[in-house]
């Protein structure tokens, strides 16, 4: 909470002192990847529900920009088979769903000679905080680290003035599970569509 009401007063902040390079907006979309464990724990894959949130757009020249997304994901990842853990005790598991609030931290390269016109590259950084987890419907604790990290890059384009699309592949960079023996490598991507409200409002 503390996240969205920081956010929110950047937001305006900006908008007062330079309007002309500052966009935001709400963004919805879907999340999914493959899970590999290194460790006797195995799993298969996690897919997210429809995730929402919003996102803020600075412009720093005709080319670069930085942007951040702020969303909530729901994932579901399936298949677990823990294998000796303190925290299942051997257990094959159906489902494991993660309900998470995510900050990506993103530059942004716009390939043509008028910003937010068309296709662009886009990369950074993502930092997950886990909210709650539950195994088959169970509230679990010690399963899931409370934060981790990813590294994303891919492109999207902007359209019809107000809107966009994404595709961002992304690789974790720490562990996702708060275990020693259990390393995640998880590889996966975002798909986002984004509403440009600033260019709604403004127009």
């Amino acid at each position: 909470m503390k996240k969205i009401i920081l956010l929110t007063f950047l937001l305006f902040g900006l908008n007062n002192t330079n309007a002309q390079d500052l966009s935001y907006g709400a963004l919805l979309g879907f999340n999914a990847y493959d899970v590999q464990i290194d460790g006797p724990i195995s799993a298969n894959s996690g897919f997210s529900g429809l995730n929402f949130g919003g996102f803020l757009e600075y412009q720093l020249n005709n080319n670069f920009g930085v942007k951040g997304n702020l969303l909530y994901s729901s994932v579901v990842e399936d298949n677990f088979i823990t294998g000796s853990t303190s925290t299942f005790d051997g257990k094959l598991i159906d489902e494991l769903k993660v309900n998470s609030l995510q900050i990506h931290g993103l530059l942004k390269y716009d390939v043509n000679s008028e910003y937010n016109k068309g296709f662009y590259l886009i990369g950074g950084f993502r930092m997950t905080n886990v909210l709650s987890a539950k195994a088959d419907g169970e509230e679990t604790e010690g399963f899931y680290k409370k934060s981790n990290f990813g590294a994303m890059l891919g492109f999207g384009v902007n359209f019809a003035h107000h809107f966009g699309l994404e595709l961002l592949p992304e690789i974790n960079l720490t562990n996702t599970l708060d275990s020693e023996t259990n390393k995640t490598r998880n590889f996966g991507g975002y798909i986002n569509f984004t509403i440009n409200l600033e260019s709604i409002i403004n127009k």
